[in-house]
C-alpha cells in the first residue's frame, strides 16, 4: 500500500505538492483549545515534523474543548501527551515536544523551524513570540479565541505588519501601565491594590509574597512560580493559585470556535508552506464573529518606526532622559513608552542598578543603552538624549 495513499484526496487538489508537506517542520507554540487542533491538522494532512511546546498540565476542564487529551491524562504535561497522541494519528509524521515556557528553548530550536504557529492565550508570550519570529525570519501566524469570537494574524517578516507593530493599541491596560510595577513597594500597596479589586490579604502574607518578588498585582497575576518557588506545595503556593483564581477569571471559550479559527490558520500555514501556489495568505487581522456568521479583515499597516520589524529596527531610538535621575526613574519611563513590565538597564557590559545615578553611573548624552524585557527576544537600543 503505497504511503501517498493516506492523502488521497488532498492530493487531488490543483497545485498540492506533498512533498512540500513532507519537508516543512512547524513550530507550535500551546497546547491547548487551537493548538490541539492545529497540531491535528497538520498531523492528518502529513507535515513532516511538528514541534509542541507548552508548560502547563492536562486539567478536566480542558476536555471539553482539547481533543488530544482524555480523563486518563489529568495532571500530565499537556505537550507530552499531544504528541503522543498525534503520533498515534499519523505514524509518519515525526512529533517532537517540550514541556517548558517557550522562553527556556534554545535558538537553535527556532532557527531549525520553518513555520511559526502562536496558539498562546497571552499577550506576553505573544509579543515574545512574534519578536523571535522576526528576528530569525521565520514567518508566524497568530490565532486567539474569547467566547464566540476569534481572530488570525499572518505575520511575513519584513513584507507585513508584525504583532509589535499594533501593540499599543493591543496590549492590555495593565501593561501600559507597567511603570507602577518598579516604583518603590510595601506590603501594605499590595494589601490595599488588591482591596480595591475586592479581594482580602493580610499583610502577613504580602510580606511572605514581597520575599518571593511578589509585589503587585501584575506579579500575583504573571509570575512564573517554577521560579520563585523551589516547589508547588504548601500555604503559599495555594494561597498565589486561589488570588490568580480571583485576579484572572478564565477566558470563555467553546470547540466550535476554537475548531474554525484553527482551520484558518492551517489554511494559511498551508499556502504558505505552497509558496502561494494555492493562493496567497491574507496579510492584516482576520476576525471572526461566530453569532453573526462573520468573517471581517481588518488592514493593519506596518509601522516605520516598530521596535521589532521596521527597516530601521536596530538602530538605536533616541530617548529624552535626565542624566541626574536613577535607573529606576528611567525604567519606568521605558516602561511607560513601551509597555515593558520588566525592563533591564544594560550600558557597556554591566546591567544598571535601580539606586544609580545615570551621570554617575558613567551614561553621558548619545551613550547607547540595551534594554532586556521578557516580551522582546533581542534587547532594544535606546541612545540617552538631554
Amino acid at each position: 500500500m503505497s504511503s501517498l495513499e493516506r492523502y488521497d484526496r488532498q492530493l487531488r487538489i490543483e497545485g498540492w505538492e506533498q512533498d512540500l508537506l513532507y519537508s516543512t517542520t512547524a513550530f507550535i507554540a500551546g497546547a491547548g483549545a487551537i493548538g490541539c487542533e492545529v497540531a491535528k491538522n497538520l498531523a492528518m494532512m502529513g507535515i513532516g515534523r511538528l514541534i509542541l511546546v507548552d508548560y502547563d498540565y492536562v486539567e478536566l476542564s480542558n476536555l471539553s474543548r482539547q481533543l488530544l487529551f482524555r480523563d486518563a491524562d489529568i495532571g500530565r504535561g499537556k505537550a507530552e501527551v499531544a504528541a503522543e497522541r498525534l503520533r498515534e494519528i499519523n505514524p509518519q509524521v515525526k512529533v517532537d515536544h517540550h514541556n517548558s515556557d517557550i522562553r527556556d528553548l534554545e535558538e537553535d530550536v527556532y532557527r531549525d523551524v520553518d513555520i511559526v504557529l502562536s496558539c498562546l492565550d497571552n499577550w506576553g508570550s505573544r509579543r515574545w513570540l512574534n519578536s523571535v519570529a522576526v528576528s530569525l525570519n521565520k514567518p508566524l501566524i497568530d490565532g486567539g479565541i474569547n467566547g464566540f469570537y476569534g481572530n488570525v494574524q499572518v505575520v511575513i517578516p519584513k513584507r507585513t505588519a508584525c504583532l509589535e507593530c499594533q501593540s499599543m493599541q493591543l496590549i492590555p491596560r495593565e501593561e501600559k501601565l507597567a511603570e507602577c510595577t518598579l516604583k518603590r513597594r510595601r506590603p501594605e500597596d499590595l494589601v490595599n491594590d488588591l482591596r480595591e479589586q475586592g479581594i482580602d490579604l493580610s499583610v502577613e502574607l504580602a510580606e511572605e509574597l514581597f520575599r518571593l518578588n511578589i509585589k503587585t498585582v501584575y506579579d500575583l497575576k504573571y509570575a512564573r512560580l517554577d521560579l520563585v518557588l523551589s516547589h508547588k506545595e504548601g500555604e503559599i503556593f495555594r494561597a498565589i493559585e486561589e488570588l490568580r483564581s480571583k485576579l484572572m477569571p478564565k477566558i470563555p471559550a467553546i470547540q466550535s470556535v476554537a475548531s474554525v479559527v484553527a482551520g484558518i490558520i492551517t489554511t494559511h500555514a498551508i499556502q504558505l508552506i505552497h509558496k502561494d501556489r494555492l493562493g496567497k495568505s491574507p496579510t492584516g487581522l482576520i476576525v471572526y464573529d461566530a453569532l453573526n456568521s462573520r468573517l471581517t479583515r481588518v488592514k493593519i499597516s506596518r509601522d516605520p518606526a516598530c521596535i521589532v520589524c521596521s527597516e530601521n529596527e536596530a538602530a538605536p531610538i533616541n530617548f529624552p532622559f535626565d542624566l541626574r535621575q536613577t535607573v529606576l526613574r528611567l525604567k519606568e519611563a521605558v516602561a511607560s513608552v513601551f509597555g515593558f513590565p520588566d525592563p533591564e538597564i544594560l550600558h557597556a557590559d554591566r546591567r544598571l542598578n535601580d539606586d544609580d545615578v545615570l551621570y554617575d553611573a558613567g551614561v553621558r548624552e548619545n551613550d547607547i543603552l540595551y534594554v532586556s524585557t521578557k516580551r522582546l527576544y533581542e534587547p532594544v537600543a535606546i541612545r540617552i538624549v538631554t
